[in-house]
């Protein structure tokens, strides 16, 4: 979707992919679009799932892991299928795991 200036889409909130939009490791997302998140000078996935679309920016660690799926460039994503699997961190002010 465009943000043009006839209508509010795009300029409230945001569709950044959160960990509650994943439900299973086995819930596919699909890469529609890629763009450049200019901010942090990374490729942005642009996926869709349901009919609606989530935003993810892949950091350095998720980038390496991409190619060495075997994927070429970051366009090589778009039509593809993408899973996501939540992972455990330590919260220290908790003081323990969680998702």
């Amino acid at each position: 979707m465009e943000n043009d200036l006839n209508n509010w889409d795009g300029f409230l909130g945001s569709n950044w992919l959160s960990v509650d939009d994943v439900k299973s490791e086995t819930d596919p997302f699909v890469c529609i679009k890629m763009e450049l998140d200019t901010e942090n000078v990374r490729p942005m996935l642009v996926l869709e799932k349901e009919n609606v679309e989530y935003k993810i920016s892949l950091n350095v660690t998720n980038a390496n892991f991409v190619k060495d799926q075997g994927v070429k460039s970051p366009k090589d994503l778009i039509g593809k299928k993408v899973f996501f699997r939540k992972t455990l961190a330590f919260s220290p002010s908790a003081k323990k795991y969680q998702h």
